[in-house]
């Protein structure tokens, strides 16, 4: 690692550019104006110390998830149009979201040009409509009038690439003219000098196509674009500073610092040799369960700048990706990287120029047990995943068995092996609870914010040894006479340890289960199937009036995009075997129960006519085919009936018997029904008459031309208004002569 105190002795005195008043040495204003002269051995000093006054260390042990991980809202927000978009850095590997930033309609095509980085990129690049990727032959990056890249694949070409729906140009910063074809076919709204110099953008030319398959092909307007590639060139102090395309986390923070349009910094107020050592550490290898190696902290994602905000606030989601710190000394800017450091200094007495403060237990809002982390995940289209849970082995037990999780926001890691790492590291950090303030020697004049030393303060003080780091120190010096000073270090240190980095993938890394995001927008689909119900479970009743009805109910579509349902109603008449199709209506998706069953009722339904039902899906992307229920026969609800009071039967001449019967006393009862049969028993009786006859009601009919010497033998039954049956009466016989 070289000289470790170098290396450490890092710097921040805060996010802005210095003035040309703050360039001067401030130990020279200090030493001159305690009356110190100049070329004296106390001027030298003085100014030496002060001119590295304060060091003060940016402690990152946590940061607290608040709402909604920022980059999925950063991204949501860039889809959407306006004129005055956002200024945005894309560093590393991912989807860079395009803003909308100026359209034309000419008659069925869409002319338009998207924001992807208001910087020059890398490449290559892949291009996404609606988060589906575009196949294409041609060049992106020829702006002639024949140029640009055709879209093959469907659905934004025509069956066997005749000819495509869609045409864009990429424009990576070094183009001087908006695309020749565009500016041609508009009608001067994009002009040759539209040409974003500097900025990484895209031109496309949108067809809309077939009505029948625009809706799939466009579903949204203006489409959204994503363009998956390499973007950001970053220079790299390493290699004599030459610019090329990285995911190296420190290099990206590096690059945000110098060149970010709030506040960049100057190379005179950094401390590159730190950056370059913290671009080694990222570069490291870190091994995986499945075998191999990736790289120990790469960083990926979209920075939007804002004004109103501290650059320092919009840059943490840079360091988190790395676990790093930074670090303010004298003036200039450095970075301490997430890595196992030797100690530079055994501490092993404080003076008496302040009390020693001896802290063994942190704050219990800053102690956690177990850590997730939250990172935008390749595999579902950049969408919030999280890692498994990382439990510190005996830190609930020792907290007293209360759980407490720490959530981080790694805004710019994509792998979840990353992440989970980092997830590590924090949680870890936080049990790290002692703290030590007090006055050092001389001797430690040259430890800054972010040092590592060793502390060994003997007897009776040995539960206080071990390693820390540097949180902050603030030399001081007062004047003896003029040859000599007293300096004074104010310290506070905090626990450390070389334990927090370890990681074993074997027993460490978590699987997690892989995405399987389809971008592909298909036909919606229509509900999986339709039940059909009717008798006493459809039947509605107000008062004593009972409605017979039919009921369907169906379950939801497995479309994401479905907004709702439409329905008709199918009525067969089995008189004349027609069809009628009766409107039904709309169902929004809160219409479902809690089991997400949506359901309908048909009433007035006549008994025993036959009856259907078909639905469709209704979703942002258009409708679903129809599904059509089977047929069901409507029935009313199940009710007991009264058997008929009476039934008698008389014989009248050789080929004539009359039968006499008489209704139940039963005011549901609304039919008799007669049956006749050569043998006594009703399961083979025949149905002669059916007789409509109220409560407690006679009727007499005659069954004629019969042989003489038959027997025959009667029964009677009642039948409500829906169709329900009483039981068979007692039959009775008669003889003709």
């Amino acid at each position: 690692m070289g000289n470790c105190k170098l290396m450490i002795t890092t710097a921040l005195v805060g996010f802005s550019m210095a003035e040309p008043a703050e360039a001067a040495p401030v130990g020279v204003w200090v030493a001159s104006a305690i009356g110190l002269s100049a070329g004296t051995a106390a001027f030298a000093v003085v100014a030496g110390v002060v001119t590295m006054a304060i060091s003060v260390g940016i402690n990152l042990i946590a940061q607290k998830l608040r709402g909604k991980p920022k980059q999925e809202a950063v991204r949501a927000e860039l889809t959407r149009p306006t004129s005055l978009p956002a200024y945005r850095f894309v560093y590393g590997k991912t989807w860079a979201p395009g803003t909308p930033v100026g359209f034309k309609v000419v008659g069925r095509v869409l002319y338009i040009c998207y924001l992807l980085n208001s910087r020059p990129s890398a490449g290559p690049f892949t291009v996404l409509f609606d988060k589906r990727q575009v196949e294409k032959d041609g060049n992106e990056f020829d702006f002639g009038v024949n140029g640009g890249a055709r879209a093959t694949n469907s659905p934004f070409s025509w069956p066997g690439g005749f000819a495509s729906h869609a045409t864009y140009w990429i424009g990576r910063g070094d183009q001087t003219t908006c695309p020749a074809r565009i500016v041609s076919e508009t009608d001067g709204y994009f002009t040759a000098s539209d040409a974003w110099r500097g900025r990484t953008v895209l031109w496309a030319r949108l067809e809309f196509g077939p009505d029948e398959s625009a809706r799939e092909r466009w579903p949204a307007s203006p489409p959204e674009l994503n363009v998956d590639g390499n973007w950001s060139l970053v220079e790299d102090p390493r290699s004599g500073g030459a610019a090329s395309f990285s995911r190296n986390q420190a290099l990206i923070v590096l690059d945000a610092l110098r060149n970010n349009p709030v506040r960049p910094y100057d190379d005179r107020y950094l401390r590159l040799d730190t950056f370059s050592w913290a671009a080694d550490v990222a570069d490291q290898t870190v091994p995986v369960k499945v075998g191999g190696t990736i790289p120990c902290y790469r960083c990926d994602g979209v920075l939007v700048f804002s004004d109103g905000a501290e650059l320092e606030d919009q840059l943490e989601p840079l360091l988190a990706a790395g676990g790093s710190r930074l670090t303010r000394i004298g003036g200039r800017l450095g970075i301490i990287p997430a890595t196992p450091r030797a100690s530079v200094r055994t501490i092993t007495d404080f003076t008496d120029g302040q009390p020693l403060d001896l802290v063994r237990w942190g704050s219990s809002d800053d102690l956690y047990t177990e850590a997730v982390a939250r990172y935008p995940a390749p595999d579902r289209a950049y969408e919030s995943a999280e890692t498994p849970v990382y439990v510190v082995p005996g830190a609930q037990a020792a907290d007293g068995g209360v759980a407490k999780r720490l959530q981080l926001d790694l805004d710019f890691v994509t792998d979840y092996r990353q992440a989970g790492r980092l997830a590590k590291i924090a949680v870890e950090r936080s049990r790290l609870q002692r703290r030590i303030s007090g006055e050092l020697f001389p001797d430690c004049f040259d430890l800054v914010a972010g040092s590592v030393c060793d502390v060994d303060l003997g007897a009776p003080y040995g539960s206080w040894q071990g390693k820390y780091e540097v949180e902050s120190i603030a030399p001081t010096a007062g004047i003896n006479d003029d040859e000599s000073i007293t300096i004074r270090l104010p310290v506070t240190l905090a626990e450390s340890s070389d334990a927090v980095f370890a990681w074993n993938p074997a027993t460490d890394e978590q699987d997690v289960m892989p995405g399987a995001f389809d971008g592909g927008i298909g036909r919606v689909q229509p509900p999986p199937a339709i039940v059909m119900t009717t008798g006493t479970a459809a039947a509605q009743q107000s008062g004593d009036t009972v409605i017979p009805g039919v009921i369907a109910a169906w379950n939801g579509s497995t479309s994401a995009s479905v907004t709702g349902y439409e329905y008709e109603w199918i009525e067969h008449s089995l008189l004349n075997f027609t069809l009628a199709i009766r409107p039904g209506g709309k169902l929004p998706l809160d219409a479902a129960d809690e089991l997400g069953v949506f359901t309908v009722p048909l009433q007035f339904v006549v008994i025993g006519a036959e009856y259907q039902i078909r639905v469709r899906s209704i979703g942002i992307y258009g409708e679903s085919d129809w599904i059509t229920s089977d047929p069901i026969i409507a029935a009313g609800p199940s009710s007991a009936v009264a058997v008929p009071a009476a039934i008698t039967a008389t014989a009248q001449s050789a080929n004539r018997i009359n039968i006499t019967t008489t209704q139940a006393s039963d005011n549901n009862a609304r039919h008799l029904l007669i049956y006749g049969n050569d043998v006594n028993t009703s399961l083979t009786a025949e149905l002669l008459w059916t007789v409509a006859a109220g409560a407690s009601v006679s009727v007499t009919r005659s069954e004629t031309g019969l042989s003489s010497a038959t027997t025959r033998y009667y029964f009677a039954r009642a039948r409500d208004q829906f169709g329900n049956l009483s039981g068979f009466t007692d039959s009775a016989s008669a003889t003709t002569a």
